[in-house]
């Protein structure tokens, strides 16, 4: 039985930081950057089968437009039927043996994937699973990295300072 992970786009990309701060360069970077974060962490982890990003739209399409990336949908809406309408009309296409789980802060989707029974988890939830980068690793220098080379570091940073 397959999983599917259905993820609130717009809602995951305005509370994940790392999206947030692309969003305010280029809301299409950050969109292609959280696809690939989802296909990384797809390739890597093998907890879904398939995944699903719906996204909010202008676009005055008569249907929904899909973009796939290998096992990574993304579902823009249209502009008479917003992404949250496309995520309960999703729910309510699945079975009661569909293994599903949604992704959303939102009252209305939670609320809906509640009555229809299925896994809802936080936008928060949803980022400590998909991120791949331990909580240590932001800093690009590891202390481990430098371990034994400290002492030889301060020495040469003494010589090129004069100090010694």
């Amino acid at each position: 039985m397959p999983k599917y992970l259905i993820i609130d786009g717009y809602n995951a990309i305005n509370k994940i930081k790392i999206l947030s701060e692309k969003r305010d360069l280029s809301l299409e970077a950050s969109r292609l950057f959280f696809i690939k974060i989802i296909k990384d962490f797809m390739a890597k982890k093998r907890i879904f089968d398939k995944t699903f990003i719906v996204f909010d739209s202008k676009e005055a399409e008569f249907d929904v437009r899909k973009d796939s990336y290998g096992n990574v949908d993304a579902i823009f809406a249209t502009k008479d039927k917003d992404a949250d309408r496309v995520i309960v009309d999703m729910l309510k296409k699945t079975s009661s043996k569909d293994k599903v789980t949604i992704s959303s802060d939102d009252n209305f989707i939670r609320n809906h994937v509640r009555a229809f029974g299925k896994d809802v988890i936080s936008i928060r939830e949803l980022e400590n699973i998909i991120m791949l980068m331990k909580k240590g690793d932001k800093s690009r220098i590891k202390s481990k990295d430098i371990g034994n080379n400290i002492n030889n570091i301060n020495e040469e940073l003494k010589k090129h300072w004069g100090i010694k």
